[in-house]
């Protein structure tokens, strides 16, 4: 079930936007992970893309629920740089890991990212599906 609000749009390294990116992701995922994956969004700015949501778990979200949840994964993003700087390099990724899910956010601005849900009763390597996304979101 595929929920759109309006679309950020950030470009990617071709010219394409966030939200076509995270459209873009679904087909690679599904792929990698199966029936485990469970959402898939752009944030930037404000505006929130959700291009794929699984039916059976999503169910328990309301649109309101999942866009205040991406607001806070976009707030969090704004103190990117000084973990950055504490570390002398960038942050690539992060990944929780709930009960019932993993979710994996890719910043690409301070402000900008894409973000990914996972069923976490399944086995991923979180390096491939950052990757995945990471390649997805500089293409």
């Amino acid at each position: 079930m595929a929920d759109t609000p309006p679309s950020p749009d950030r470009q990617t390294a071709n010219d394409q936007s966030l939200a076509d990116a995270a459209r873009e992701l679904e087909p690679t995922l599904t792929d990698t992970v199966g029936e485990s994956l469970v959402g898939i969004a752009a944030y930037e700015n404000g505006e929130y893309s959700v291009p794929y949501r699984d039916s059976a778990t999503s169910a328990q979200y309301t649109t309101a629920d999942i866009t205040a949840i991406l607001e806070h994964i976009q707030l969090e993003g704004i103190g990117i740089r000084a973990y950055e700087e504490y570390h002398e390099q960038s942050l690539r990724a992060t990944v929780r890991v709930y009960e019932d899910v993993v979710t994996v956010v890719v910043p690409v601005t301070e402000t900008a990212g894409l973000v990914v849900v996972l069923r976490s009763d399944a086995e991923h390597d979180p390096y491939d599906v950052i990757h995945t996304i990471q390649r997805v979101g500089s293409e």
